[in-house]
């Protein structure tokens, strides 16, 4: 079964994958461009919010993410409601978020909507056998590194080294996967923890194949829209 880890990167998205004949990767700017490229994708955990907050859900996933992840929590931003990352811009976006979750949105959290909007309109269109799932990079790390959450910031060269060390443990041939996608694309457009991410998604949804996937699901199980919550590990 063809399968990938995705991460979001400044040229769009930054894609592992993994079958029978082992790891590759691309990156595509939009996310259905790589399931025309790869139409025996079967499976992908995706570091992107999936099922939105609205005026009658509220995600809670994210509180239980927070304490899962203890003292690397602050990893864990709440994206805005659908209706704010459809708006046309930032400040409307934030009086959105405010009228409907009582609360406005860093523009951090604004700069990935279209991203996010990116994926959900997918979910409404899609009509493929896919299976899609929120994944989050902290969480697969922490049950990739035998259920320890990683407490160095991945910001650093200690932190990146560190969660690099896991992956290639678990998968050598990824050392030299990294240092081909590197000199293949200019941080400008992938960013190294752009591929890490990717990477430990990928490693994380191979071993499910055999461990079973896991998740950690939100209290209201389904948004507005009828689309699962759930981060799968």
């Amino acid at each position: 079964m063809k399968i990938a880890g995705i991460d979001s990167c400044p040229l769009g998205w930054i894609v592992i994958l993994h079958d029978q004949n082992g790891f590759s990767s691309l990156a595509v700017t939009q996310f259905s461009k790589l399931v025309d490229l790869h139409p025996d994708l079967r499976r992908v955990f995706i570091d992107i919010p999936i099922g939105l907050s609205s005026e009658g859900f509220y995600r809670t996933v994210e509180s239980s993410m927070r304490k899962q992840l203890e003292k690397r929590a602050s990893t864990i931003f709440t994206p805005a409601c659908r209706e704010a990352v459809y708006a046309k811009n930032y400040d409307a976006a934030r009086e959105i978020n405010k009228r409907v979750l009582g609360k406005s949105i860093s523009i951090q959290s604004h700069n990935i909507s279209k991203k996010i909007k990116e994926i959900d309109q997918f979910f409404q269109e899609k009509s493929n056998a896919l299976e899609i799932y929120e994944s989050h990079p902290e969480i697969v790390f922490k049950y990739l590194n035998d259920s320890k959450v990683i407490n160095s910031k991945k910001s650093t060269k200690e932190g990146f080294q560190e969660r690099f060390q896991v992956l290639i443990s678990l998968a050598p041939e990824l050392e030299d996967l990294y240092h081909s996608i590197i000199s293949s694309y200019p941080k400008s457009k992938v960013k190294p923890d752009d591929i890490m991410d990717a990477m430990s998604l990928c490693i994380s949804n191979s071993k499910s194949e055999i461990n079973n996937l896991r998740f950690i699901e939100d209290e209201n199980h389904t948004d507005a829209n009828g689309i699962s919550v759930k981060i799968a590990y």
